[in-house]
């Protein structure tokens, strides 16, 4: 756990929600992990942030207005191979998992939020910026 908690304080974390409720109960649950959380409410305005700030991991709702997380996925992936995107949603269907991969996103967390499988993808990106170190 100590190993999660140095990679989120090192990193910028873009959290894009549109839905107020949504984004304050997980914004309750970010900020317990990670110290610089950078909040958009719509793919755009993500986006435009992504192209200013040093961001090492973005969390996405996928309906949004102005542009979803799928497109907003596609135009980060032009910008930067790197940065893992993931995906939060409701749905669980085999369509929105290939437009999602096609776009080039990292994971998938389903809404709400699993705590021990945000866990187990930090602790997975937290190995990954070791062994890149």
């Amino acid at each position: 756990m100590k190993e999660i908690i140095v990679y989120c304080n090192s990193i910028e974390l873009l959290y894009v929600e549109d839905n107020e409720e949504a984004r304050q109960f997980t914004m309750e649950l970010l900020s317990r992990f990670f110290k610089n959380i950078a909040v958009c409410e719509n793919g755009l305005e993500a986006l435009e942030i992504f192209k200013v700030k040093d961001i090492s991991l973005i969390m996405s709702d996928i309906n949004m207005p102005k542009m979803d997380g799928i497109e907003m996925s596609k135009k980060i992936r032009d910008i930067n191979q790197d940065v893992p995107i993931i995906l939060l949603s409701a749905h669980n269907e085999s369509s929105f998992k290939d437009s999602a991969n096609h776009a080039g996103v990292t994971d998938y967390l389903e809404k709400p939020l699993n705590l021990s499988r945000l866990i187990e993808l930090l602790n997975s990106f937290a190995n990954q910026q070791d062994m890149e170190k």
